[in-house]
């Protein structure tokens, strides 16, 4: 069977590190995404592989379309797959909500 794959924006660290870590215990194979913290994303991946699944780290900031498309080719060429996308990161939304891109 093969294993169902979850990607996890912003998964480094808070909430989409719970999520990540969440799905993992569920059976997912995790991608965690993250902008600025290599750091951090390596150590929830060490988690996740603690937990057995399979784990990709992925740099991409998610405010950048072409980094967006690479990521998802990454996913494509490591998996073959998503089955799940958590949409969690955020930066420099400050502003008003009908000035957000």
């Amino acid at each position: 069977m093969t294993q169902k794959v979850a990607l996890i924006t912003g998964s480094s660290r808070g909430i989409g590190k719970a999520a990540a870590l969440k799905l993992a215990k569920e059976g997912y194979d995790i991608v965690v995404n993250y902008a600025r913290s290599k750091k951090a994303a390596q150590e929830t991946a060490e988690e996740i592989e603690a937990i057995g699944r399979k784990v990709l780290v992925v740099k991409a900031n998610v405010g950048d379309v072409s980094k967006i498309k690479a990521m998802f080719e990454q996913i494509e060429a490591e998996f073959g797959r998503l089955d799940i996308f958590v949409n969690n990161a955020a930066s420099g939304v400050l502003r008003p909500a009908m000035e957000l891109e």
